[in-house]
């Protein structure tokens, strides 16, 4: 009887240490490769000299992209997320580091976000006007640097 209850307990044993001592190696996908998109952002902010002039600090710009895009196999009827990524204007300008894939050009839609400021009116006075953004878009692509000249 001990016999019995000492090979079953070496059994136990043996079976524990067999699943406890096996782990799966966790799978680390590798970082999405990045690209640089920058640009100026300008508007009509006075009427009494010709020409855009840039906007005021601050200014929101937005970055929308397909999750989708960034897969090189995407799962069929998979629903896939829409990333969403912000920089600010600074002097006129902005950048950004997005993420992009090197299989294929990711599409990147492009929005300035709307804002109020004064205008200066062709006879000096000032106008608050709220500025609306046109829509862009640029096809990024590992290894390019792009540029985006927005204007509202």
């Amino acid at each position: 009887m001990k016999n019995i209850i000492s090979v079953l307990l070496i059994a136990t044993l043996g079976v524990l240490l067999t699943f406890t001592g096996c782990k799966e190696d966790e799978y680390v996908p590798e970082p999405l490769p990045m690209v640089t998109v920058s640009g100026t952002v300008k508007a009509d902010m006075n009427l009494a000299t010709a020409g855009y002039e840039f906007v005021p600090n601050g200014t929101k710009v937005v970055f929308r992209i397909n999750s989708q895009s960034l897969v090189q196999n995407p799962i069929a009827g998979y629903t896939y997320e829409v990333l969403q990524y912000e920089t600010t204007v600074t002097d006129g300008k902005y950048s950004i580091q997005l993420p992009t894939s090197v299989h294929a050009g990711v599409p990147v839609t492009i929005t300035p976000v709307d804002f109020q400021a004064n205008q200066t009116q062709a006879d000096n006075s000032f106008k608050e006007v709220t500025y609306v953004g046109s829509v862009s878009g640029v096809n990024t692509q590992k290894g390019e640097r792009f540029f985006v000249n927005l204007t509202y």
